[in-house]
């Protein structure tokens, strides 16, 4: 009997597993003018690498028959058969509706089915005046083509035709435990340390073949998740004076940059740094000794002081950093392909003026959706852990940062000038089984951290000394931010601006004598990062509608963050935060009149980013 049950949960799989793959067939087919010019190598690709999420998906429907199985072993009613096939018809009913509605939805908007256009269907009416004849009859026709025949499969080959009969075997006790383990497994994507993302999906530059290879349901699940958790849009304002603050926080008197840099083209590495707090680095003011080569490079460069992590999560650093796109409080847009693919982004700006691009990440990408952000904004290579030869020690969470920096030379050793390379750290982040002695003897709870700091520190050191012997090396800016910031010995609230204070810096041969050794003392948010680096290299900024051109003597000087239930606005050295799910509001402000000030134009800019997130 166990052997019976074990067999009908393995045709399950199969069946769905098989049902994924037409869906996916479907796809390629109906878009295959795209696939011209792309190798059929790369195109076949997206079958293999779509099992991975397929097997998730698979899993989590797997849950709805292994349960009438131990329910048929315990009532024996023959009512629970018909009961799971009548799930199984309404399953492959919605499935094929969404395999082929999709169809339409991407000619239309080159995306897939996701909340927003889910949010259409509310209105039945509208879809059916937008819709022609045709496409409505061609879906539903093909729905119930494909959902009838994939029923009487389903019925004559996978599912129990009687109720399971009752055993006292221990093999059921077997099948009754081990088959959730394996649901558990496959749902999770195995046993590594981040679970299945979208971003396990994208393997290609073609973004045909990434949206091809997601597995729809999947995506859909995801998508309305992601927007349940967004909250519905902040208040607080009316729309038209949330307009008008946020342009007097844009507005600049004069468009002018002071100009850091001695060259226009500069090669340009950016590395971005895993949760490094302003705490860990004395030149911000913090710890003595935890970043003494960090330090030595502030005295050379130019040091952004008082600059805040937009967000608390790497995803939501990334779009910060790239993008030049706040976070949002309770959810984060890179998470969402059809929400980010309205987002600009700096690579782009850089491979339009001829340079080359390339992320390199020692980890797994797929944490936070990040491969398959990256993977869109085309950047002309990526590397991430599995790229690293297996000879190389790995940590829990990939490899050390002085086998990514070492990685990293290599690379540029062979890169065309220009190049914007970006890389992104993990050693700074836990477990910290990076390979060093922990040397630094305190630090309380954060003991491990404030290790793990120095340890990158080191790694720092080890890369730009080797950098300084490369050819490309004098015409390089260097430039390092932290992509959120982590708590510290000072135990700061995590709502306090303190606890959010990251370092930004410029360094390398690239700047001015005179501004080697300055600091940019006024409120910045790594958000400004975009606007201020493509000026410098004198590329259009416009796009990049929430940062700021720092180096714009005019640009206001305030910083936004967000935390789960609110947010904090700092200007120069004031600040308030504000709690919007209970109305609270503490801060550091000169008279109640600014207090009002600063605490209106946080909303009307948390208002405005919300609405512009809601409409992607």
């Amino acid at each position: 009997m166990a052997k019976r049950l074990f067999i009908t949960i393995l045709k399950h799989y199969l069946f769905w597993i098989v049902l994924f793959l037409i869906g996916r067939i479907i796809f390629l087919a109906w878009n295959s003018e795209e696939l011209t010019g792309i190798p059929l190598g790369e195109v076949l690709l997206s079958l293999p690498v779509a099992l991975y999420l397929d097997t998730a998906m698979a899993c989590y429907l797997l849950i709805i028959p292994f349960v009438f199985s131990l329910l048929s072993l315990a009532l024996r009613k023959p009512a629970l058969l018909k009961i799971n096939n009548g799930i199984h018809l309404v399953f492959l009913v919605a499935f094929f509706l969404l395999v082929l509605a999709e169809l339409s939805i991407y000619d239309e908007w080159h995306k897939k089915l996701d909340y927003k256009a889910l949010w259409f269907f509310g209105n039945p009416a509208e879809v059916f005046h937008t819709a022609s004849w045709s496409q409505l009859l061609s879906c539903f026709l093909g729905t119930a083509v494909l959902a009838g025949l994939s029923y009487w499969i389903y019925k004559k080959y996978i599912t129990e035709k009687t109720v399971a009969e009752r055993s006292h075997h221990w093999s059921i006790f077997v099948y009754a435990l081990s088959i959730p383990c394996l649901l558990i497994i496959g749902i999770r994507g195995g046993f590594q340390t981040i679970p299945i993302q979208l971003s396990d999906a994208y393997y290609s530059k073609h973004d045909v073949l990434n949206l091809a290879s997601v597995n729809s349901v999947f995506n859909l699940a995801s998508s309305c998740i992601e927007n349940a958790n967004a909250g519905e849009p902040y208040r607080f304002v009316s729309p038209e004076e949330a307009a008008k603050v946020f342009a007097e926080l844009h507005y600049t008197a004069k468009d002018t940059t002071v100009m850091l840099l001695n060259t226009t083209r500069p090669n340009i590495v950016l590395v971005v740094l895993e949760g490094w707090s302003a705490d860990m680095v004395k030149s911000c003011g913090g710890f003595a000794g935890v970043t003494p080569y960090f330090d030595q490079m502030a005295e050379q460069g130019f040091l952004f002081n008082n600059c805040y992590a937009s967000g608390s999560l790497s995803d939501q650093g990334m779009a910060a950093v790239f993008s030049g796109f706040p976070a949002q409080p309770r959810t984060s847009i890179i998470t969402q392909p059809t929400k980010y693919q309205r987002l600009p982004c700096i690579s782009k700006k850089f491979e339009e003026a001829g340079y080359k691009t390339s992320f390199m990440f020692g980890g797994q990408l797929s944490y936070g959706n990040i491969r398959s952000y990256m993977y869109y904004n085309d950047f002309n290579k990526i590397i991430e852990g599995e790229d690293f030869p297996a000879e190389i020690p790995q940590g829990k969470l990939g490899v050390a940062d002085e086998y990514l920096f070492s990685r990293q030379l290599s690379e540029l050793k062979k890169e065309t000038q220009p190049f914007f390379a970006a890389m992104f750290t993990l050693s700074t982040h836990g477990p910290y089984d990076f390979p060093m002695t922990k040397d630094l003897g305190w630090g309380g709870k954060e003991q491990e951290y404030v290790n793990s700091v120095f340890y990158a520190d080191n790694c720092i050191r080890n890369f730009i000394e080797a950098a300084k012997k490369e050819p490309w090396y004098s015409n390089t800016l260097f430039v390092f931010v932290s992509d959120h910031s982590h708590n510290t010995p000072k135990n700061y609230a995590f709502n306090q601006p303190a606890y959010r204070r990251i370092p930004m810096l410029f360094f390398g041969e690239a700047l001015k004598t005179e501004f080697r050794g300055a600091k940019y003392e006024s409120s910045s948010s790594q958000t400004d990062l975009a606007s201020t680096l493509l000026h410098q290299v004198q590329l259009d900024a416009g796009e990049f509608r929430y940062s700021k051109n720092l180096m714009n003597p005019y640009a206001k000087r305030f910083a936004y963050f967000a935390f789960e239930e609110g947010f904090g606005w700092v200007e120069e050295f004031q600040y308030t935060v504000w709690s919007v799910s209970q109305g609270t509001e503490f801060g550091k402000v000169n008279t109640p009149m600014e207090s009002a000030r600063l605490l209106h134009n946080g909303q009307a800019f948390l208002q405005t980013l919300m609405d512009e997130y809601w409409a992607y």
